[in-house]
């Protein structure tokens, strides 16, 4: 499928809602990171990074298919002198000629204000409430620092974005719909509505959204806001059907004076409506089938066919507490245990990527992951040596490579994604594309991809370490003919439902809202 050319014509082969949407329309995508990065060289020379992470992968789609305008919080020196020399020159927007999809316009927080916005309240606060991760005997204490980080940093840096968002709108010669990303952004809707009661409004919640009776352990006055934020778009869209009611719910609990309307997905408050939408995200299969057929992954492909065994088992993941690594291991450490007769024959492969090390959990997870690691491959190094081999149970790779990541996932005979909780994890698409030798996922009722791949992949509790060691041992034994079967069907799943699908589903939705809405004047942002 094609792109959108710069010169405003819109691919032909775009259904007829979304191109005729896109043809009037420029997409505004707001996220707390941007598709790029800026930094300087040792000699001040400028240069661009491309972001990384799931959400910059998926709404870079976006602007292949359309007109397409970030905003993003300032992260380097770079970007804050980008953003200032931008701001001197009266320029409404950075033009990246290195990445002709993206124009950037940042949001440039005091430091300050950012650190209780992200790593006090976005990270660890909501991120682990979302997640169900937190020990509440103990955790999370709302104190007089938290509610500081919140009046002063997730307040201040939400209407931030809001006056972003109104200006590059203002200065838009199409349509704006804004985009919304992800948890960083729930009260910036509001901020935005209040200065511009007009824009068409989608926010995309990208992780899990919790019971209702489990957002009580935040004060009311956090969660009514958080409500009241995303109510002011037209849509809010999740990735589970489960998420959306748990949305309706929290809603119905918080706010008594919003109707709302289970039957029909949809809350009417203080005059509004608010659409209610389930679009579960994927993969886009022809980038990820192209990054595993670089030159680069074939080099890792070769280098790691000495980390290979009869039976190898493979997980890929952020090395963070929702992805419930420990307890994977303790699983293994099991299998081990109840079938000794795989000693010296099977291998544990794990790619962790090590993320939000300025949170204090995050570090303390990452030396439990290490720790248990240690434990296993001591214990089993004393069983191999009494069989007479050389054997490791367990290697890890700790670092960001994507590359070397996708080419393990060619040779696994099981894939093991058994997260607590996940708004999707994309692991398990890229693993059942890539798969060469009909691998068997063993898959968590607590991701959100279960909704979709479940009924062929091995089924965990993820809290289960005895169930997941069996499963991992069906996974190994299955016989050939149904691991084909389900490797087959998951397969052709992952390619009906990818990530263009996503886009679409969200831009049809969009263009159908806007089509019931009568024309309105965009009133141009307050001073």
């Amino acid at each position: 499928m094609g792109s959108y050319h710069r010169d405003g014509r819109v691919d032909a082969h775009l259904p007829h809602a979304v191109r005729d949407l896109l043809e009037r329309s420029t997409l505004v995508i707001v996220s707390n990171r941007g598709p790029v990065e800026f930094h300087h060289t040792s000699d001040g020379e400028l240069v661009t990074k491309r972001g990384t992470g799931g959400v910059i992968t998926a709404m870079s789609a976006a602007a292949r298919y359309a007109d397409a305008i970030w905003v993003a919080c300032a992260m380097t020196n770079a970007d804050r002198a980008c953003a200032e020399r931008m701001r001197q020159q009266g320029a409404p927007f950075i033009e990246l000629p290195d990445y002709p999809d993206f124009r950037l316009r940042f949001v440039v927080p005091d430091p300050e204000a950012y650190h209780g916005y992200y790593n006090r309240i976005a990270n660890p606060l909501l991120w682990f409430l979302q997640h169900y991760l937190w020990d509440t005997p103990r955790a999370p204490d709302v104190d007089h620092r938290t509610w500081q980080a919140w009046h002063d940093g997730y307040v201040v840096v939400n209407r931030l974005f809001a006056e972003e968002v109104t200006a590059v709108a203002a200065a838009s010669a199409r349509e704006p719909i804004i985009l919304l990303q992800d948890y960083h952004l729930y009260l910036a809707p509001a901020f935005i509505r209040e200065r511009c009661p007009d824009l068409l409004l989608h926010h995309f919640v990208h992780i899990p959204w919790p019971d209702q009776d489990y957002w009580r352990l935040l004060p009311s006055e956090m969660r009514r806001a958080i409500c009241e934020g995303l109510l002011a778009n037209d849509i809010v869209g999740f990735q589970t059907p489960r998420h959306a009611r748990s949305f309706l719910n929290t809603v119905d609990a918080n706010l008594s004076d919003a109707e709302v309307d289970y039957r029909r997905w949809e809350v009417s408050f203080r005059g509004r409506t608010t659409r209610v939408g389930v679009y579960p995200i994927s993969i886009d299969p022809e980038l990820v089938r192209a990054v595993a057929a670089s030159e680069d992954a074939r080099r890792h492909e070769e280098h790691l066919q000495a980390y290979r065994n009869e039976f190898t088992i493979l997980r890929v993941d952020r090395a963070e507490p929702s992805k419930n690594v420990v307890r994977g291991f303790l699983a293994y450490d099991r299998l081990l245990e109840a079938h000794p007769e795989l000693i010296g024959r099977v291998n544990f492969l794990a790619f962790l990527v090590p993320t939000r090390l300025e949170v204090a959990e995050y570090i303390n997870y990452l030396d439990e992951i290490n720790a248990v690691v240690g434990r296993i491959n001591a214990k089993y190094a004393n069983a191999a040596q009494v069989e007479g081999i050389h054997w490791q149970p367990v290697h890890l790779f700790v670092g960001d490579d994507y590359p070397r990541a996708l080419a393990a996932m060619k040779f696994y005979d099981v894939l093991l994604v058994n997260a607590i909780f996940d708004g999707m994890n994309l692991v398990a698409k890229e693993g059942a594309l890539l798969n060469e030798r009909d691998g068997v996922i063993v898959l968590s009722e607590g991701a959100g991809a279960y909704q979709q791949l479940g009924q062929w992949a091995l089924t965990v509790s993820p809290t289960d370490i005895e169930g997941t060691a069996e499963a991992l041992w069906r996974g190994l034994t299955m016989p050939a003919a149904e691991r084909a079967r389900r490797a087959e069907l998951l397969r052709a799943h992952v390619l009906e439902h990818d990530l263009r699908r996503w886009l679409f589903d969200q831009l049809h939705d969009i263009a159908k809202r806007r089509s019931e809405r009568q024309p309105q004047r965009l009133i141009a942002p307050s001073s």
